[in-house]
């Protein structure tokens, strides 16, 4: 069974804040490059990493107050995601690929967000 999430476990992205209700991340990989010669044996491979790193992905499901900041017009933008609870804080450099809104219900906007982490500095 995978950890729970502290009850009071928020992110921030770019002035955006919420509640954290959900989390999945998806592992980053390591980029190689298949450097196999036509004089090879056949059915021998030589896969040789550059040191690039694919970046995994962040989604979050979140709960808000209506009148926040909109999520939607943050999408494409590069910021610092930084997770943060009585018990931790963690921070990734991401890219905000996909932000949907699920459900408005009087003064709280639920919705999910999807991250790219990057290691990209600038």
């Amino acid at each position: 069974m995978p950890p729970a999430i502290p009850f009071n476990a928020t992110f921030s992205f770019k002035g955006l804040s919420a509640q954290v209700t959900g989390l999945s991340v998806e592992t980053p990989t390591a980029e190689i490059v298949d450097m196999t010669g036509v004089n090879d044996v056949k059915g021998y491979s030589i896969q040789v990493p550059t040191g690039d790193i694919r970046g995994g992905s962040i989604t979050v499901d979140f709960l808000n107050q209506a009148g926040g900041s909109d999520p939607q017009s943050l999408v494409g933008q590069y910021g610092l995601l930084v997770f943060t609870s009585s018990a931790y804080s963690v921070s990734r450099q991401v890219i905000l690929e996909s932000a949907n809104i699920d459900a408005r219900t009087g003064q709280l906007v639920s919705g999910q967000l999807k991250f790219r982490m990057t290691d990209y500095y600038g």
